[in-house]
């Protein structure tokens, strides 16, 4: 099963491709390729299965779909989680007193 580092590599990938790809590419990819980026769970699960390819064990090919599933449930989770502490963030503090 996968790691942290894997994990968080797969992670890496996914925010990288949702999140910093360039507008000219961006803007040539099909809609179902903008879809899919849209998407934390889709796009985790894609990229945790190459993340498998290139740190899972020569071989051990039938844990791909459970690296991929691992990926995108914590790519979502991580993605929802930062959302959330971003929201926080922009939200002025309410004075109490």
């Amino acid at each position: 099963m996968p790691g942290l580092i894997e994990l968080l590599f797969a992670y890496g990938l996914a925010f990288g491709l949702m999140n910093k790809l360039p507008d000219a590419l961006y803007k040539a990819l099909p809609r179902a390729g903008v879809r899919l980026l849209a998407c934390a769970y889709c796009t985790g699960f894609h990229t945790g299965w190459i993340a498998y390819a290139f740190l899972g064990p020569d071989g051990a090919i039938h844990f791909a779909p459970a690296w991929a599933f691992c990926s995108a449930a914590f790519t979502y989770a991580t993605d929802a989680a930062i959302r959330l502490a971003e929201r926080a963030a922009d939200r002025p503090e309410r004075d109490l007193s």
